[in-house]
Order: structure tokens, then sequence, then C-alpha cells
């Protein structure tokens, strides 16, 4: 990466206006500079490869090698183009405005190599007449490697020079003279300077790959992170909130959320810390609406609005804009880095993906809820027009008569009329009753009014309830010594009129039905079964939706609601219920239901055997 402050500032403008043109940027680490390059036009199977003049010397190719050339010599099958500069183009790039010169190289690490070839000058003259001329050249050689490692070239080549002068000075006869009588001393004073630019700039090129694998890492991580967080989570505002606070902790700064309220006003709807919206006065939300009308990034940091005092991204989700992304810290680097500014712009892209993702989600819902309201006024229009009118109709006739035909109806005719009235009624109050209901159970007001009860009183009354029933075959199987059922009597009775009148509705004319009740696990289970068709698999646990109708060849009167309201009431109580076909035929429908702490008494088994309903 470049070095200079300005270098990398017409870097960054550079790359920021290349993504902005449509370009994919890429930042590449290794040894050599030419070889990545060409790895990854063979990998991504590039056949053109533009590439810029070198201003460089002669003498900088001729000791670090000519990027160009080498492309050019290993492009096999790539065409490379070489751009010239600009006619008398300075090599050497102006400073930015407002931006200070390169702080000078630190002394602490020159100072501290000198120390050190001190102090191994000093063991080396202690122990002169030990060791000999090989092993001390050794020993001045460690300064020169441990300077390479731990602080670069520029310390390991100062080692070397220290480390020869010191060697020859002091052991090379002659000696306190820098005359070398043996030339040969020369080529190890040679070889001694090539070893420290070596291992000083292998070490450099090693360390510079450790922090760019560093950097990269925690990028990654940080974005994982993100992601693990709100890919979860299906509310907006949790979402924002992650975002702004994961942001915040990796730019080390203060990040903000806009998102555009009902008027399309940006608002801010999440931030790392409360008075970062205090701060947001109108200069910075101007900037923040032209980044959110023009879908590129623009503030601090960049040739768009740079007057800002922080930098802001939009949130893109393929050619939609969601919302805006604010930045502010107080280091300018962070602004123009550019792993420093995509690692933000794929935060935000996170976040835009997040905030379609549950945008999304949420139009759903409510296009859910339009299909569920229309399918509701569907079904009460058909209710209407057959459930209510039909009743309405055996009424107005039964009255009819009545009003016209005075004493022409003997009492006995007269009753029967007047029974038709009471049925139609009746079937009409039911009707109304599911419906309300369903309104309770969907809206959270069904309230329990628990007492003990007797299952066989509470078949009673729902049997009383079914005038239908008289013309069935009604077998009741009770098992003996029952006990008593801590449950709302009326929603109980409630949940055997609608299973009593489903079959009813679903099985032949003049076919049995057959009320059950069993203790279980220490439940009761209450079944009623008809000898009607046999339900589809699929369809067994789908009955008890709501408006869900089975298909049948006679035409069946209802709304879909009467099984959803026995499911509703019986897992009320926490209990169960479910649908199974009957191998001799027809359908049975079971129900749970928990019998409650220390129940009083048990019922007994008088009540059991066939009959009609009463």
């Amino acid at each position: 990466f470049p070095a200079g402050e300005a270098e990398r500032d017409r870097l960054a403008k550079n790359l920021r206006l290349a993504e902005e043109l449509g370009a994919e940027t890429i930042s590449l680490t290794g040894q050599d500079v030419a070889e990545e390059l060409l790895e990854l036009a063979r990998k991504r199977n590039i056949s053109q490869i533009i590439i810029g003049k070198p201003l460089h010397s002669r003498l900088w190719e001729w000791l670090h090698g000519s990027v160009v050339d080498k492309v050019i010599r290993h492009s096999e099958g790539i065409s490379v183009h070489v751009i010239p500069g600009k006619p008398g183009q300075d090599r050497e790039v102006p400073r930015a405005p407002g931006v200070a010169r390169r702080p000078p190289a630190p002394l602490l690490p020159y100072a501290g190599i000198m120390v050190l070839m001190f102090l191994v000058t000093l063991c080396a003259a202690s122990f002169k007449t030990f060791l000999g001329p090989v092993n001390i050249a050794l020993m001045f050689l460690l300064p020169v490697l441990a300077g390479a490692v731990k602080w670069g070239t520029g310390p390991a080549v100062l080692a070397a020079l220290v480390g020869v002068l010191a060697f020859d000075f002091l052991f090379v006869p002659p000696t306190f003279s820098f005359t070398v009588a043996d030339l040969r001393y020369l080529i190890s004073f040679v070889i001694f300077l090539l070893v420290a630019l070596f291992t000083g700039t292998l070490s450099s090129r090693l360390q510079e790959q450790a922090r760019h694998s560093r950097r990269r890492e925690a990028r990654t991580a940080a974005l994982y992170a993100l992601s693990r967080e709100i890919a979860a989570v299906s509310e907006l505002e949790p979402v924002l909130e992650s975002v702004a606070r994961k942001v915040a902790e990796t730019v080390e700064g203060q990040v903000m959320v806009l998102l555009p309220d009902k008027n399309g006003r940006l608002a801010v709807r999440a931030a790392s810390s409360p008075g970062l919206v205090d701060s947001l006065d109108e200069s910075e939300r101007a900037v923040a609406t032209w980044v959110f009308e023009r879908g590129v990034m623009a503030g601090r940091g960049t040739d768009t609005l740079s007057a800002s005092a922080g930098l802001y991204l939009p949130l893109r989700a393929g050619e939609e804009v969601r919302g805006v992304l604010g930045v502010h810290t107080g280091d300018r680097e962070r602004y123009l880095h550019p792993e420093q500014v995509r690692l933000l712009e794929a935060f935000a892209g996170l976040a835009a993906l997040a905030v379609t993702r549950i945008q999304l989600a949420e139009k759903a819902r409510e296009a859910q809820m339009l299909a569920e309201s229309e399918r509701l006024r569907t079904a009460l229009f058909n209710s209407l027009s057959h459930d209510l009118r039909t009743p309405l109709a055996s009424i107005i006739g039964a009255v009819t008569g009545l009003l016209e035909g005075g004493d022409v109806y003997d009492p006995a005719a007269r009753r029967d009329l007047l029974q038709t009235i009471k049925q139609g009624a009746m079937r009409m109050n039911r009707f109304v009753n599911n419906l309300l209901d369903m309104a309770r159970l969907e809206s959270g007001l069904l309230s329990l009014r628990k007492e003990w009860c007797d299952i066989q009183d509470i078949i009673g009354v729902a049997v009383g309830r079914l005038a239908e029933l008289r013309s069935r075959p009604l077998k009741i199987d009770l098992q003996p010594d029952l006990p008593l059922v801590q449950a709302d009597f009326v929603l109980i009775e409630q949940v055997l009129v609608n299973l009593l009148d489903n079959a009813l509705k679903y099985s032949e004319p003049g076919s049995e039905i057959t009320i059950a009740a069993r203790l279980e696990g220490g439940q009761l289970a209450v079944a009623v079964a008809d000898r009607g068709q046999h339900i589809p698999e699929e369809d067994l646990g789908r009955i008890f939706d709501k408006f869900y109708r089975l298909q049948s060849p006679r035409l069946v009167s209802g709304t879909g609601l009467g099984l959803a309201i026995c499911k509703g009431i019986i897992e009320a109580h926490g209990g169960r219920i479910w649908a199974a076909n009957n191998p001799a035929g027809g359908v049975v429908i079971t129900f749970v239901l928990p019998l409650g702490e220390a129940a009083p008494g048990r019922v007994p088994a008088e009540g059991a055997g066939d009959g009609h309903g009463k």
C-alpha cells in the first residue's frame, strides 16, 4: 500500500471512483506483485490487463525488479496494455490540501539497535580470546537478524554497517584501524550487508502481510458477527440497533442509521450513542438526504460534500435505497483507507439486506392479513346466503302459514310450524355464536370460568340442544366411575355441540353417531364418531384451520369455523384435539382435558348405553 498520505488519498479516491462507475476492486496480498496479479487474472479468466508505466528510476528497478516487465514476460495468452503517464508528469505526488507531511521515522528502533550492537561488541571483546574471528562475526550477525525481524530494513542495515565497522576496527588485524590486511574480510562485509538487506526486506513484507491478514480477519469476523446477530431477528428496531452498535465497535466511532418515515423524510432510527441524534443538524441531514436520493456515498473523506462532519453511505439493496448509514470518527485515516471504506460498504450492504428482508416480511404479513380478511368476507357472504337465508326462509314460511292459515291448522300442525320456527332460530343462533366465539379466541378475550364438571351432564345438555339428533341412532359410551373434570361447562358444551353438528352434516341420514368418554393417562378423553366418509390423510390436521372445509358430494352448510373454535377452546384448557379415520367407516374426533388437581368424586355409569338424545 502506498506509504505517503497524498498517495493514499489519491488511491482511495481512484478506487471509490472506479466502484461508483461499476468496477470491482480487489486488494491482493503476496510476495510478488506481478505473480499475484497474473494469478488473479487466470482465476477470473481475464484476457486484458491495463497497467501504468512505472515512474521509478532504473536503479530502483534494477534493485527491486520491474513489475511491468515481469507481467509482460509471464502473461501467456493475456494482452497487456501499458498506459504512459502525462508528458512532464512529476514523479513526486503533490500533497493534498490540509494533509500534513508524513511524520519522520521513529528513532527508537535505531537507538535500540545501537544499544544491542554495543552489548554484542562488549560481549565479543570480553571473550575475544575464546571465540575467534569466525564466531565473533556470527555474533555480529545476530543483531542484524533481530533488527530485521523486530524493526525492518532500516535498523537491520544500520546494524550491518555498525557491525562491519566494529568488527573491522576491533577484531580484524591490524586492530584499532579500518585498514583490512586480508581481502577475504571484504567479502564477509559485503555478505553482511546483503544479509541485512535481504532479511530486512523479507521481514518487512512478512510483517505487512501479517498486518493485512489480521485486518482482513478482523473485517471478516466483524461481518460474520453482524450477519449472525441480525439473521434470526424479525423486528426492525433490534436489527438497526445491532448494526449501529457493531459498526461503532469496529470503526471506534459513532454510528447512526437513518430510514425514511411515512412522509419520506429521513429520521434517525438507531444510534450508537444518544448524543449523536442531537448532533444531526440540518446541514448533516441535508447530506444524508442527498445520499439517500442519489444512492452514492458522500461526506467527510470523499469528493462530495467533504465539509460534512460524518461519512454517509446508502443502504442499497439492488436498485433501491432503503436508508443511510452515518459514521462519525475523529480519525481521518479511517475514512480514506480503501479497506475501511469497503468494510463500511459491506456493513451497509448487510444492513440494507436485513432492512429489505424485514420490510418485505411486513408487506407479506399485511398481504396475508388482507387475503385472510378477504376470505373471511367471502365466507361470511356465503354463510349469509345459505346459513342465514335457509333458516330465515323456513321461519318466514312457518310464520306466514300461521298468520294466513288462521284456524285451518289443527294444534299438531301449529306445533310443527312453531317447532320449525324454533329450529331455524336456534340454527341462526349457533351461527352467530360461532362468529362471536371465533372473534373472542382471536382477540384473546376468551376467559375460562372453570368449575368441577360432570362430563355426563355436559354430554346431556349438548345432545339436548340439537333437535336433529332425534332422527339419528345415538350411542353414548361412558367408562364407569369417571372423575369430575375442572373445565368451563358452557365452553366444553359448545365444543360437543360443534362436534355433533359436524358429525350430522358429514354423515348419511339415519347413520349412527357415537359419543365415548374414557380416562386415559390421567386425562379425560372424549370422542365423537360418525359413519360418514373417510378424510384424506393429508387433510386430517387441516380440518381444524379456520374456513377450511372438506369437499362433499352433498351440499353442506357452514363457515368452516366450528372445528377451529373447538381447537381454540380445548387448547385454552390445556388439552389437545385431533381427528382420525375410523376403520369401520367415518371419522373419530377426540379431545383430551386435564382433570385438574384433586378431582372430588366420580361419575356413576348410569347414563351409559344406547339411546337417543333427550
